[in-house]
């Protein structure tokens, strides 16, 4: 079940990239980044339901065998950083857009590295938490001042729904033997990830004011 909930945010990550990719057949800089993400989203977790569920029994034991999802996972939400800021620098010129990038870059590689030095997952999770609270958020906020509101609002949900996965993964909330804490959190991922698709297709339209 947990190969298959991993499979789920794969298929909405992919089913997001194919859309976005035919709405923006000549994406710019942040569009670029934004389909990254998805597409990165989709195989770290195709990686996941595979080499760390269905079939980790194949392999030695140990970690070595799930750092394929751990660091495209890393790695994709480093590109939704990215495109958030670019995204903000397109709509408003951003000051301090050159020293936003330079800092998810470090950010990035500083995760990455201790990923690979301790072999924990745990630098990832704590990746996500920085991305969302302390790039993606604010620059949100000067997108929804700029009368940039839908796609905000999707953004905002999308945010607050991934802030459960910790209170359900700390809980070990699950629905039954079947349907353990794991699955719930990859459930609330999928949701997550398709309202931020769907956040994707009001980045065209005119601003409301």
């Amino acid at each position: 079940m947990t190969a298959a909930t991993d499979l789920l945010i794969a298929a909405v990550s992919f089913y997001a990239w194919v859309r976005l990719r035919r709405r923006w057949p000549h994406p710019c800089r942040c569009e670029r980044w934004y389909l990254l993400f998805f597409l990165l989203m989709g195989f770290s977790t195709v990686f996941g339901g595979f080499l760390n569920h269905a079939f980790a029994y194949a392999f030695p034991p140990g970690d070595r065998n799930m750092l394929p999802n751990w660091l495209t996972n890393v790695l994709s939400v480093s590109c939704y950083a990215l495109a958030m800021i670019e995204r903000a620098d397109q709509v408003r010129p951003l000051p301090l857009r050159k020293a936003l990038l330079a800092a998810v870059a470090v950010e990035s590689v500083a995760v990455v590295a201790l990923t690979l030095w301790k072999m924990s997952f745990l630098y990832a999770e704590i990746h996500i938490g920085i991305i969302l609270y302390v790039f993606s958020l604010p620059l949100q906020l000067r997108l929804w001042k700029a009368g940039y509101r839908r796609e905000n609002v999707l953004a905002w949900v999308a945010t607050g729904v991934m802030t459960l996965i910790p209170v359900v993964l700390i809980g070990q909330l699950s629905c039954s033997e079947n349907f353990n804490s794991f699955d719930i959190s990859h459930v609330i991922i999928a949701t997550a990830m398709y309202l931020y698709y769907r956040a994707g297709l009001h980045w065209r339209e005119p601003a409301i004011r």
